[in-house]
């Protein structure tokens, strides 16, 4: 219904005008008029349109959608009795670990949409060590937060084959990743021909990266791998020059090398190697072997990457395509290795 002031013509005269010129003022639309001495005003009371901030709002609102799965869990040794602690830190895409993308902080909700898809108390996943699948892990406690940036931590508990101990680190593989069949790990020892074939492979990667002081390279850290379907271990080894791990970043130029080498036909052979070159803490990185574990399409090789005292988790999968190099490292704000070390309130 529209409202009509009409000015400047006596009451009677007022009238009849408007009833002659209903269907002008019904197609005025909101503006003012003048006929025969008369002025008519038309107004509009039907609410505004609807703004665009509505809009806006409503699709703020709109849940922000969970990873897709499987996801790979850390999981950390808590003491004996096959107790232990995990916690997700990347989705498998392709059978390669990928971001998980945990948002910080996360909206309201999301949170526990997340642990009621992923950290259900008696879900049961593989967990994988040493290459090969080792047994399985079953959540056991309910979810805790022990950074509001993070993804939850969860109290879990092995299923092991009887004599086989938890390693320190080891890893879940979530639903639809089989692991494949339980093995029991093996335990190599660095033996003769790694500490043989160590030092050669070392000068050869670093002339070929273009280190002129090769022989300046001291070890930082060297182990034997397990690499089920091989009585002879693979190796992976640190060797570092003018630097050293957990130490102060070097005044000076520095370099770190990382390699994991496989026995071949003639010697041990590279499979995955990382070299850096840097001159204080700017662009420091030292890799040293952590884990590996069975993936959907390959094995999946863990190392730490180290800046001084700070630990961020780097991944490499196999791949039948030759060279390999970091599919994946941790987020910076989420770093599993410390925050499965605060204890339980």
């Amino acid at each position: 219904m529209y409202s009509v002031r009409v000015q400047g013509l006596p009451i009677g005269c007022r009238l009849r005008r408007l009833a002659l010129t209903s269907l002008l003022v019904a197609a005025a639309g909101g503006c003012e008029i003048e006929w025969g001495g008369a002025s008519f005003h038309l107004e509009d009371p039907s609410p505004p349109p609807v703004e665009a901030a509505a809009e806006e709002m409503a699709a703020e609102e709109v849940e922000l959608p969970l990873p897709a799965g499987p996801l790979v869990w850390v999981v950390r040794s808590s003491g004996a009795g096959g107790a232990a602690v995990a916690m997700p830190v990347a989705r498998l895409e392709d059978g390669v670990p990928r971001s998980l993308d945990f948002p910080e902080p996360p909206p309201e909700g999301y949170r526990a949409r997340f642990d009621s898809a992923f950290a259900v108390r008696g879900t049961e996943m593989a967990l994988g060590a040493a290459g090969s699948r080792i047994g399985s892990i079953v959540l056991s406690g309910p979810p805790r937060t022990v950074d509001a940036g993070c993804p939850s931590v969860v109290s879990v508990r092995a299923l092991l084959p009887s004599g086989v101990a938890l390693p320190a680190i080891s890893f879940g593989l979530g639903a639809g990743t089989s692991g494949g069949d339980v093995l029991v790990p093996e335990t190599p020892v660095v033996d003769d021909r790694i500490r043989t074939f160590g030092p050669i492979l070392t000068e050869q990667l670093l002339r070929q990266g273009g280190e002129a002081r090769p022989f300046l390279a001291q070890r930082a850290d060297l182990v034997a791998v397990p690499w089920p379907g091989d009585d002879r271990p693979a190796m992976a080894a640190t060797y570092l020059i003018n630097d050293s791990i957990g130490a102060n970043a070097p005044t000076g130029a520095a370099t770190s090398l990382f390699f994991l080498a496989r026995f071949g036909a003639s010697g041990y052979v590279v499979d995955w190697s990382e070299m850096r070159n840097y001159s204080g803490s700017g662009s420091r990185e030292i890799f040293t072997w952590l884990a590996s574990a069975p993936g959907p399409n390959g094995r999946i090789d863990f190392a730490v990457r180290r800046d001084g005292p700070a630990r961020l988790l780097v991944a490499s999968t196999e791949s039948v395509e030759g060279e390999r190099g970091i599919d994946w490292m941790e987020s910076a704000r989420c770093p599993a290795l410390e925050l499965l070390e605060v204890p339980a309130n």
